[in-house]
C-alpha cells in the first residue's frame, strides 16, 4: 500500500450479457478488501449471488437486459443504429448515471473502478473522483468502435458537461498481456478517440483469484472436458453441437449452461438428448469454475475473455467455438500461439470431434510454461498498485486533477 490511509474504493459492473465483468470486478475488489481497502461492489441483482459468495458488499444497479443481436453486425452504420436503442440511448445512460451517482453518494468512495458500465466514470468525474476502466482493446475493433461514439453523443444530449464526458475514466487498465490483446490491434480511427478520452492504457495482466496465483499448475488432470459457452443465449445451438460431437470420446462432460431458472431446465434437458450415453455433468452455474478448469483435461470456450484467461492460466488445452468479432480475434490469437485450436462454424460433426479428442491428448509442456508466465503478470495486485498511487497523489495535490 503507498499510503497508510485505507481506501474506499467502487467498483461497478456490467453483467447481464456475460458474467466476465462482474467476475473480474469481484476478483478485483477482493484483492483490494484483502489489502485492508473498504470495497463494493455495484451490479445488477442477477450477479448478487457472485458478489456476496466472495465475502463482498453489493449495491444493487439497474441493468439492460442481453442482446446477442449486435455479435452478427459488422455494417457500422447498423451497429450504431442499434447502439442508440440500447447501450447509448438516453434512456439507459441517465438511468445508469442515476444509480452511479446514488451509489458514491451513499459509498461514498475514493475511487470508481468500472468494466464495460460505460457511465460510471463519467458519475466519478462529476464527483471528483479518479476513476478507472477495465477494457478488453480488442472490444475496441468491434462493437465499441460504433457504441463509444454514439455514448459520446448521448452525454452531450442528456446535458452532461464536456469535462465529465470521459467513458473510459483517468486511465484504462487492460486486464491481459500485450501479446495477447495489443493495442496496435485498434483501429487507427477509433485509436485517436480512445487516446482523447483517457490519459493512459496500460497492460497490468489478467485479474486472477490470489489462490489461484498460489497454487502450480496441476500436473494430473481428471478425464473431463470442460464445456462452457457462456449465459447469454447465443451458444445454445454451439452447445448442442459440441455435446453431440464430444458424446463418443469417452470422457466425462461437464457442461456449464450459463443461465438459470426456467430457461435453463428446458436447456438442460436439450444437453441430456444430444449427449445420448456418455457421463455427463451440467450445472447451470459453478462457482468452482477455475477448479474445474485446472482439473480438466481439456475446455471448449467461445473466446470470451474470462473463460479464455482461465484456461491459460491452468494451462488446459482450449478448442474454441466463437460467436463474435471478440471471440474470434481472442481465438486466433492464442491458436497462433499454438495454446488452442478453432472450430469453423460449417465444421462437420466428425471435424469437430476430432479437434476436441485432439486437444484431450495434448502435450501440455507449452501450455504449461506460458501459464507460469501469465500468473507472474498478477493484474489484480498491479491495478492495486494503479489505484493506491493515483489516490495517493489526487491526495497530495490537494484533489486537483493532473489530467
Amino acid at each position: 500500500m503507498t499510503e497508510s490511509r485505507p481506501l474506499r474504493v467502487l467498483f461497478v459492473a456490467f453483467s447481464r450479457s456475460s458474467l466476465g465483468h462482474v467476475t473480474r470486478m469481484r476478483t478485483a475488489a477482493r484483492r483490494f478488501a484483502d489489502a485492508g481497502h473498504t470495497v463494493a461492489v455495484a451490479a445488477h441483482e442477477e450477479v448478487r449471488h457472485l458478489v456476496e459468495h466472495a465475502g463482498l458488499d453489493w449495491i444493487g444497479v439497474d441493468e439492460i437486459g442481453p442482446a446477442p443481436a449486435w455479435r452478427g453486425m459488422n455494417d457500422v452504420a447498423s451497429l450504431r443504429a442499434f447502439a442508440r436503442t440500447r447501450l447509448a440511448s438516453p434512456e439507459y445512460v441517465e438511468a445508469s448515471l442515476r444509480d452511479e451517482l446514488r451509489a458514491i453518494a451513499d459509498f461514498a468512495p475514493d475511487a470508481v473502478v468500472s468494466d464495460m458500465r460505460n457511465t460510471a466514470s463519467v458519475a466519478a468525474s462529476m464527483r471528483g473522483l479518479p476513476s478507472f476502466t477495465c477494457h478488453n482493446l480488442r472490444l475496441f475493433k468491434h462493437p465499441m468502435h460504433a457504441v463509444l461514439p454514439e455514448i459520446l453523443a448521448t452525454l452531450a444530449q442528456v446535458g452532461i458537461a464536456p469535462e465529465h464526458r470521459r467513458p473510459l475514466g483517468d486511465a484504462v487498465l487492460v486486464p491481459d498481456l500485450a501479446l495477447l490483446d495489443p493495442l496496435a490491434d485498434i483501429p487507427a480511427e477509433t485509436a485517436a478517440l480512445v487516446a482523447g478520452l483517457t490519459a493512459e492504457i496500460r497492460h497490468v495482466g489478467p485479474l486472477v483469484p490470489r489462490d489461484l496465483l498460489e497454487q502450480p499448475v496441476a500436473a494430473e488432470r481428471e478425464p473431463v472436458l470442460n464445456v462452457t459457452l457462456g449465459g447469454s443465449g447465443a451458444g445454445d445451438q454451439d452447445l448442442l453441437r459440441i455435446v453431440a460431437a464430444a458424446s463418443g470420446l469417452g470422457v466425462r462432460l461437464a457442461v456449464t449452461l450459463g443461465v438459470e431458472g426456467p430457461g435453463s431446465d428446458a436447456l438442460a434437458e436439450q444437453v441430456r438428448a444430444a449427449a445420448g450415453d456418455a457421463d455427463l455433468d451440467i450445472a447451470a452455474f459453478r462457482h468452482d469454475a477455475v477448479d474445474l478448469m485446472a482439473r480438466s483435461t481439456a475446455a471448449v470456450v467461445h473466446g470470451g475473455h474470462s473463460s479464455l484467461i482461465e484456461g491459460l492460466l491452468c494451462a488446459t488445452p482450449l478448442v474454441f467455438v466463437p460467436a463474435s468479432a471478440e471471440q474470434r480475434g481472442n481465438a486466433a490469437r492464442v491458436a497462433g500461439l499454438g495454446l488452442g485450436a478453432v472450430v469453423a462454424e460449417d465444421d462437420p460433426v466428425e471435424t469437430v470431434a476430432e479437434t476436441i479428442r485432439a486437444a484431450l491428448r495434448a502435450d501440455r509442456a507449452a501450455h504449461t510454461g506460458f501459464a507460469n508466465v501469465l500468473r507472474a503478470a498478477d493484474g489484480a495486485g498491479a491495478m492495486l498498485d494503479a489505484v493506491e498511487r493515483a489516490v495517493a497523489l489526487r491526495r497530495a495535490t490537494g484533489g486537483v486533477d493532473a489530467r
